[in-house]
């Protein structure tokens, strides 16, 4: 079984060989804005304790942390798109 990183790196290159070049240079811009800012820096770590929050879920129910950790661990999914 391959690493994540092994996959990670082959999606990137078989994405990098299949996009038009305009895309890959507006991925590779946002890549670069990205790796500039300091969210990378500001971002949770393994270990870390996330703050309490709440957010919309997919059908726009309000979803507590705080009220889901009651029932033991959580896991915590970001879906992005415009689907």
């Amino acid at each position: 079984m391959q690493t994540l990183a092994k996959q990670l790196a082959a999606q990137k290159e078989g994405f990098l060989k299949q996009a038009p070049p305009e895309v890959v240079e507006i991925m590779s811009g946002a890549m670069a804005t990205l790796k500039a800012s300091d969210v990378i820096d500001r971002a949770l770590k393994a270990g870390d304790t996330a703050p309490l929050f709440e957010l919309p879920n997919a059908t726009g129910e309000t979803i507590s942390l705080q009220q889901r950790l009651t029932g033991g661990p959580a896991i915590v999914t970001f879906y992005r798109g415009v689907w």
